[in-house]
C-alpha cells in the first residue's frame, strides 16, 4: 500500500455504519475528519483525527462548517443522509466523486425512477399522488392490489407499505405522507418474486464488478433485510441480466467513483431495479464484499474518493468466498437491556461479531434497520456452511431484558 500520510479525508457520519471507513483510513495512514452531529455521542468520534460538528443533512451548513478545513476527499457509507452534502462538497471543491444533482436522484425515489424510465432500466410501474382522492384511481391504473406505497425521500424501509386492500392503502398513504418531507408519495405496482440486492463499484466510468447477493428478510409492515449472503445462486443468463440492468441504472443516475448499492426483484424471469444509491450498502454488506473478494472494500472506497486508481487493491481479489452477514435484533420485545451474554468467539471464520448497544440501552422491537442491536459476519465453504455457523453462534447469544 502506498504512503498516504499527507492525505486527509472528510468522512460524513460517525455512526456504527462508518466505523470501517475510519479503521481502514487509519490503517492506510490517512488522517480523518469526522463530519457529524454531536447528538447521541457518535461512536466513531474517538477514531477520528479531527471532528467537525455539522448537520450532514444540510449541504449549506456542511459547506459553511468545512470552509476553513483542508481535506483531499469526501466519503460516506451505509447511509443516504450525507449524499447531498457529499455532492455539494465535490461540486464546491472540484473533488472526485459525483455532483449534488446525482445525489438528489439517490435521495428521491420519484426522480430516480424517472431516470430509469428515460434510460430503459426495467423498474416497476408507478404513479405519483398527493391526495387521498387520487389513491384509488392510481391503484386501478396499476392493475389493482397489491401495491406499494412509498415515501420518496426516506431510507431504511421507512415510509414504505405493502397493501392488499383499500383500508390498508388509505392507512399506508396517510402514514407515508406524515413521514415524508415531500408533498407527494408514489404508488407502485407490487412486483411478486424473489427480492435481492447487488453491490457494485464504478471508477472513471468503468463498472468494475456487480456482485448480486441474497437477502434474508424480516417480514413486518414491510419486508426489511436483516442479513445478506454470497454467492447468490442464479443462472449465468439471469446473472447477465442483473449485470446489464445494474450498469444501465448506474449510468442512468450518473454515479461514478463510488461504491453502489442496488435493490432488485426478479419476477417471471425478468429483473427489475427497485432503487439505487451511491454508497456501500449497510448492515454488514461492506464486510460481505470484503469477505467474498478477500480484500478490504473500505480501502477501495477511500482510494476512489481520493481520486486514486483502485487496482492496487482490486487486482489482489480472490475468486470468491461464501460470506454471510446477520443482524442481531429483538424480534418480539422492547425494553431496557439488563445484560448481553455471548461467547468470546475467536474462530478464523468470524469476520465480525459486535454489538451496538450495551446494558442499560433502551431497545425497540424490530421494525426497521435502526432497531439493529449488533451484527455477525462469517465466511465458509458455502452459503449453507455459513448459515450453520451463524445459527450456532446466534444460539449462544443471550440478550436479557429488565
Amino acid at each position: 500500500m502506498n504512503n498516504f500520510k499527507d492525505k486527509k479525508l472528510l468522512i460524513l457520519g460517525a455512526g456504527r455504519g462508518q466505523k470501517g471507513l475510519y479503521l481502514a483510513a487509519k490503517k492506510m495512514g490517512i488522517k480523518t475528519i469526522a463530519g457529524t452531529m454531536p447528538d447521541n455521542n457518535p461512536p466513531c468520534i474517538p477514531l477520528a483525527d479531527e471532528v467537525c460538528f455539522m448537520n450532514i443533512l444540510n449541504p449549506d451548513e456542511v459547506i459553511e462548517k468545512t470552509g476553513s478545513l483542508k481535506f483531499d476527499g469526501v466519503v460516506t457509507c451505509c447511509l443516504d443522509k450525507g449524499l447531498r452534502a457529499l455532492g455539494r462538497l465535490c461540486d464546491t471543491h472540484n473533488m472526485i466523486g459525483y455532483p449534488e444533482s446525482v445525489a438528489d436522484l439517490c435521495n428521491n425515489k420519484f426522480l430516480m425512477k424517472q431516470k430509469f424510465i428515460e434510460h430503459g432500466v426495467k423498474t416497476a410501474q408507478f404513479k405519483k399522488i398527493s391526495e387521498e382522492s387520487e389513491l384509488e384511481d392510481a391503484i386501478n391504473q396499476l392493475g389493482g392490489f397489491p401495491v406499494m406505497i412509498k415515501a420518496t425521500d426516506l431510507a431504511g424501509s421507512r415510509g414504505i407499505y405493502k397493501v392488499d386492500n383499500m383500508d390498508d392503502a388509505l392507512s399506508g398513504f396517510r402514514n407515508s405522507m406524515s413521514a415524508t418531507q415531500k408533498e407527494f408519495v408514489i404508488v407502485e405496482r407490487c412486483l411478486v418474486g424473489r427480492e435481492f440486492g447487488a453491490q457494485a463499484f464504478v471508477q472513471s466510468g468503468n463498472v468494475l464488478f456487480v456482485m448480486p447477493h441474497g437477502d434474508m428478510l424480516f417480514h413486518g409492515v414491510t419486508d426489511v433485510p436483516v442479513g445478506h449472503y454470497v454467492p447468490f445462486d442464479v443462472s449465468s443468463f439471469l446473472n447477465n441480466k442483473i449485470t446489464e440492468e445494474a450498469q444501465k441504472a448506474i449510468m442512468a443516475v450518473g454515479l461514478d467513483n463510488c461504491a453502489v448499492n442496488i435493490d432488485f426483484i426478479e419476477e417471471n424471469g425478468e429483473v427489475y431495479v427497485l432503487e439505487i444509491s451511491g454508497r456501500i450498502g449497510a448492515n454488514g454488506l461492506p464486510e460481505v464484499v470484503s469477505g467474498y473478494f478477500g480484500i478490504d472494500y473500505y480501502e477501495m472506497v477511500i482510494l476512489a474518493a481520493l481520486g486514486i486508481p483502485v487496482e492496487s487493491i482490486w487486482d489482489k481479489r480472490m475468486p470468491g468466498t461464501a460470506t454471510v452477514s446477520q443482524m442481531i435484533y429483538s424480534a418480539d420485545k422492547s425494553g431496557l437491556i439488563e445484560s448481553i451474554d455471548y461467547p468470546g468467539c475467536r474462530e478464523d471464520y468470524i469476520m465480525d461479531l459486535e454489538f451496538f448497544v450495551v446494558p442499560g440501552s433502551v431497545v425497540n422491537k424490530f421494525e426497521n434497520t435502526t432497531h439493529c442491536l449488533g451484527q455477525l459476519v462469517v465466511t465458509g465453504n458455502s452459503v449453507e456452511d455459513c448459515m450453520k455457523k451463524v445459527e450456532d453462534i446466534s444460539s449462544k447469544i443471550e440478550i436479557n431484558f429488565l
